[in-house]
């Protein structure tokens, strides 16, 4: 074995006679060539001719075995440039994190500026203090994690303690999602203009306004859904108001809000929701509707929701219906109370459309009159309802009924109670109501105090 003195390769010096892989002669060999003074013998020249031929051999096999080696080397880089490219590149993937507030843009607003219909905002955990405008864009605004309360009760939009803090106002679609947000210290949320966006996931709360200090909903058909609306204070509609309007409200908590008519929820001026599921508590209103109000020619749907424990200084602790069409239906009415109609107050609405049917209507409270429900110069529909251990300080326990007409069917009156001697415990009917019940009478009493009907 031979070390090249040119290029520092190893090589069997008797195989090749020379270095294969830069053709290079062994230095015994120049010498040896250099000693020779004398014309070579025919003999010694075919030797010479064959051995020529062996060397030109491997010169030109290292030759190509160096080109080789070469490419081999260029591959090995080019791998290793394409290993450090792709590394780089997980780097970066793993740094991005995806958040569009504040890592691209240093406030919502400006995001909402830059982007595009069908974009996606991620807003980081953190209080931005500024009101924001949809603009028509039809994207999605959400947090890290909407369904992690923890995230959204501290990826806050603070409106600085005035003006709307977030507006849908230009026919955005419901392709516009706010999500998983706590919206605070402003005017709420604002959505007009037929407007249709996604509200869910988000915390409203301590937000102050004369007209839906939670949500105001004009000429729009939002949707509402999975909602905490905590806190809120206006003089109609503390949590949520809905004007000319057919939103559907779903599964949102409607608590502890103020007004001073329809703390929890108002609906009026033709609007249509669907108010579905949803729990409407501790709201307390200063003269009507504690926990919803529905009014002027209003045709909402209301059905599957735990109303419980608002107030009314006046009339309809928990919901008051006037002037307007509903459908009452399959709630759980209870622990509401008022001055008159504890659980439900109807006042003048005269059409049998308006229908009370299949709810729970339990342990409401009225200082005067109607218990669990209070009706004047109306003709609703009450049918299968169950009202039970409601109660009023003077008349009708569970129901006073005045210059109205309407037709109960198939109810069950059990441990309701009334104030006075003749205050009607299930029942009292004033002198100016037509009561009409099916013959034989297909409603059922039992344990009401002083006694079931009382008709004056």
């Amino acid at each position: 074995m031979r070390k090249c003195k040119s290029c520092g390769m190893n090589y069997e010096e008797q195989e090749y006679g020379i270095c294969p892989y830069c053709g290079e002669a062994s230095e015994d060999i120049t010498e040896g060539a250099k000693q020779e003074t004398e014309e070579p013998s025919t003999e010694d020249k075919e030797k010479a001719d064959q051995r020529d031929k062996k060397t030109k051999m491997p010169s030109i096999v290292g030759k190509i075995g160096m080109l080789d080696q070469k490419l081999k080397l260029a591959v090995v880089g080019i791998a290793v440039v394409l290993i450090i490219g792709v590394a780089i590149s997980a780097i970066f993937a793993l740094s991005d994190t995806g958040v569009t507030v504040p890592d691209k843009y240093s406030t919502i607003q400006e995001a909402i500026d830059a982007a595009e219909d069908g974009d996606e905002i991620i807003v980081d955990v953190g209080v931005y203090k500024e009101s924001i405008d949809f603009k028509g864009k039809d994207i999605v605004l959400r947090s890290t994690d909407p369904d992690d309360s923890s995230i959204v009760d501290q990826t806050i939009i603070d409106g600085g303690g005035g003006g709307t803090v977030v507006s849908f106002r230009s026919g955005e679609s419901e392709e516009a999602v706010l999500n998983g947000f706590t919206v605070t210290r402003g005017s709420g949320i604002v959505i007009s203009g037929g407007s249709t966006p996604l509200i869910k996931n988000n915390v409203i709360e301590d937000n102050e306004a004369e007209y839906g200090a939670g949500l105001a909903i004009f000429d729009s058909s939002p949707k509402i859904i999975n909602n905490l609306i905590l806190g809120n204070s206006g003089f109609l509609g503390g949590g949520i108001f809905v004007e000319e309007s057919s939103p559907l409200i779903e599964g949102n908590d409607i608590t502890r809000n103020q007004a001073e008519m329809g703390s929890g929820v108002v609906i009026i001026s033709n609007s249509a929701p669907e108010l579905l599921n949803n729990t409407i508590s501790d709201n307390t209103a200063e003269r009507l509707g504690g926990g919803v109000v529905v009014a002027v020619d209003s045709t909402p749907a209301i059905k599957d929701n735990l109303i419980t424990d608002n107030v009314a200084e006046r009339n309809g602790g928990g919901i008051l219906i006037e002037e307007s069409e509903p459908i009452i239906e399959e709630n759980t009415i209870t622990g509401n109370r008022a001055a008159n109609g504890g659980g439900l107050f109807v006042v003048n609405s005269m059409t049998t459309a308006l229908l009370i049917a299949y709810n729970d209507i339990s342990n409401n409270l009225a200082g005067i009159a109607g218990g669990g429900l209070y009706m004047e110069g109306s003709s609703p529909t009450v049918e299968d309802n169950t009202f039970t251990g409601n109660k009023s300080e003077h008349l009708g326990g569970a129901s006073a009924i005045y210059n109205s007409e309407p037709v109960l069917v198939k109810n069950v009156f059990e441990g309701n109670e009334a104030g006075e001697a003749e205050g009607g415990g299930a029942l009292w009917v004033s002198n100016d109501s037509v009561l009409e019940l099916n013959e034989p009478d297909d409603n059922t009493y039992s344990d009401n105090i002083p006694n079931d009907i009382f008709e004056e």
